[in-house]
């Protein structure tokens, strides 16, 4: 079965060609454009040509050169130079996709998770033309309210174009990153690392690796970003391969229910009455252990403004903070809280 993200990308190529005036594009075009392999993109669109729905007969009629696995060595071999061309088999257009609300709410949030790491462009524009139209079926069938507006991109345009640029060009990246230091006041760090990916979600991140190791980088604590130099074939043969090694990891742990991901951060323990049992269950890298009738939960604070505003939300249910002395500036700023109300 088709992801819904692999659905979502599918849509936006056939609209690309929908929208191109000779109905055509090279699989490199499309590969630039969707930050997608070529491979890749010819793969989604051979699913698509092959679809056969029951009582519909296909809108359009998709002219694809092999898959590369199944060239026979006959005619042009397939590369990114091939062709596609999207032709009108019926009537020339794609019948309308019928959603439920809760359908049409995943839809937009997939669709906002690619739209937050795709810079200004055709591919972005294309993507929020897709987004329009589904927000404006929702509200002409009065569920309006229940969607939101469009998201806004975590990390400055020419810094993500950077990024996309190295990662397409092979090149290493520098970059500033602002994170959580001692006793949770902003460090800035100078990074170079070799980068692979960038991931969508809550929070969109930069796969990358540096000495060695696999790292990930938030996009919304990404600062000046400049192009490096280009990755000998050996060493980015080699950083691929450890991401993709810890992607199988982490995609094992999954099936097995083991919680595979550990937030960085600095380690906070709240002592909790009863009523703040929610805290320790809800929020990601916590730790409960059950002390009679208190809990004591442990999780890792990457940011003093967060913390602060979790512990207003629990109120009467704090009892202590540790460490003391994020807890004596805790209890400073509760002070000035105090006397400016």
């Amino acid at each position: 079965m088709a992801k819904v993200h692999e659905i979502v990308r599918t849509h936006a190529i056939l609209t690309y060609l929908a929208s191109s005036p000779a109905g055509c594009a090279s699989l490199g075009e499309l590969s630039q454009h969707f930050h997608t392999p070529w491979k890749t993109v010819l793969k989604l669109l051979w699913d698509a040509n092959l679809i056969e729905i029951p009582g519909m007969v296909a809108p359009f009629d998709l002219v694809l050169p092999d898959l590369p696995e199944q060239w026979d060595g006959e005619g042009e071999e397939p590369s990114p130079d091939s062709l596609v061309w999207l032709g009108a088999a019926s009537s020339g257009e794609i019948p309308p996709l019928n959603l439920t609300l809760e359908e049409a709410m995943v839809l937009l949030a997939l669709l906002d998770n690619v739209v937050e790491v795709t810079p200004p462009g055709e591919s972005r524009e294309a993507l929020l033309r897709l987004r329009s139209e589904i927000t404006e079926s929702a509200t002409r069938a009065g569920f309006g309210q229940a969607l939101w507006r469009e998201p806004e991109s975590p990390i400055a345009a020419d810094s993500l174009e950077t990024l996309i640029r190295c990662i397409d060009e092979r090149r290493t990246v520098r970059f500033t990153y602002h994170r959580a230091g001692p006793e949770l006041r902003e460090a800035v760090q100078d990074v170079v690392v070799v980068p692979i990916s960038i991931s969508t979600g809550a929070s969109p991140v930069l796969k990358a690796v540096s000495n060695g190791s696999v790292r990930s980088y938030r996009l919304d604590r990404i600062g000046t970003v400049h192009a490096g130099d280009t990755i000998p074939r050996k060493g980015l043969t080699e950083a691929r391969a450890l991401v993709k090694d810890e992607e199988r990891a982490a995609a094992a742990a999954s099936r097995r229910g083991e919680f595979a991901w550990q937030p960085d951060g600095e380690s906070v323990t709240l002592h909790l009455a009863r009523p703040g049992k929610w805290a320790g269950e809800t929020l990601p890298g916590a730790v409960t252990e059950e002390e009679g009738d208190t809990l004591r939960v442990t999780l890792p604070v990457t940011s003093e403004e967060w913390l602060f505003s979790l512990l207003l939300q629990l109120g009467d249910a704090v009892l202590a903070v540790e460490p003391q002395n994020i807890a004596d500036r805790l209890a400073q700023r509760c002070a000035r809280l105090l006397k400016e109300t």
